[in-house]
């Protein structure tokens, strides 16, 4: 892989920095006047490492996924489950694993762009990171262009730090939270799968309930769950600076979000059972197996099956994230 660049935008309320593998956004650092700041957005422990391939090398913060998830079904998938071939093996799509290109930078804005290969629906991505000049905030937008009429499941992939002092999950309202089909770490999570639940703050494990609305959690393990008709913004409270974390987008693009809780349960590298982070993912997806799994036609997500894309027509979405004191 080539080598890898870095951008920063610097304005009253903060900064951003964003680096060519996969456009990924992080850290970023909000300031709230008073020395109050926060920097919710994670890195990963390994920094940037060149042993690790694709996005694994600098993985770090915010990213597009197109098309998101696994390029790899899971095992043990419960009856009435489909696989298919996701025909790459790029995890979390092209985009995530290459190098953008710095299209533009002003004072206020960071525009990047990546062609995706040749022989794919997908044309192109262009990626724009602009500052709210008047706050501490950020709106970043995906245009996406095609080459072929499409649908592929799609999401942002917000991911943010988890510190040792801990991070309130105040969520969204929902319609209803669904666990992964299958343990998402054999023999480390804990949460049922294939289940449905109300309320973070009730979680069934096989040793009984779990709450996840403050983490790091107090058990090493890995989840996913998905919160289907998560209307935004989601809020993160990081208590220790009494400052909230807001992330907002249009639902009528992404209806879910997509919740992987990081807490310590990977024990191999490089994530070595020192990775604590929350990601939240505004998705239209089946959960991250939209290209390698079909679920029942009777599942709840099953009608999840991605965002349309059109030959020759460009489409945008985008998501603000902000920051305000308690």
């Amino acid at each position: 892989m080539d080598s890898m660049q870095r951008w920063t935008l610097k304005w009253a309320h903060g900064e951003a920095t964003a680096q060519s593998l996969g456009g990924m956004l992080a850290p970023v650092r909000f300031e709230l006047g008073g020395a109050r700041n926060v920097s919710p957005l994670y890195v990963a422990p390994w920094g940037d490492d060149v042993r690790w391939p694709g996005l694994l090398r600098a993985l770090r913060g915010e990213w597009p996924c197109l098309p998101f998830g696994t390029a790899q079904a899971p095992r043990g998938l419960p009856p009435g489950f489909g696989t298919r071939n996701a025909g790459d093996t790029w995890n979390h799509g092209y985009g995530a694993n290459h190098l953008w290109r710095l299209v533009e930078k002003t004072a206020h804005r960071l525009t990047l762009g990546l062609a995706y290969p040749s022989d794919g629906e997908i044309e192109s991505l262009e990626r724009s990171i602009e500052v709210d000049a008047e706050a501490p905030a950020l709106i970043v937008s995906l245009t996406v262009r095609a080459r072929e009429d499409v649908v592929l499941p799609f999401a942002f992939h917000p991911t943010f730090a988890v510190p040792d002092e801990g991070i309130e999950v105040l969520a969204c309202p929902h319609q209803a939270i669904y666990s992964y089909p299958v343990p998402p770490e054999p023999d480390v999570s804990r949460i049922l799968p294939n289940h449905t639940f109300a309320s973070l703050q009730e979680i069934a494990t096989a040793t009984g309930p779990m709450g996840l609305t403050r983490l790091p959690l107090p058990v090493k393990t890995e989840e996913l769950l998905q919160m289907a008709g998560c209307r935004p913004p989601f809020v993160l409270r990081y208590p220790a600076q009494q400052i909230d974390v807001l992330l907002d987008w249009n639902p009528d693009d992404l209806p879910d979000a997509l919740l992987w809780i990081s807490n310590g349960g990977r024990t191999y590298e490089p994530w070595a059972g020192r990775n604590f982070a929350l990601g939240v993912e505004p998705a239209q997806s089946f959960f991250d197996l939209g290209r390698v799994v079909i679920p029942p036609a009777d599942h709840p997500l099953a009608a999840r099956t991605g965002l349309a894309f059109r030959a020759g027509v460009p489409r945008t979405i985008s998501y603000r994230l902000s920051a305000r004191p308690v």
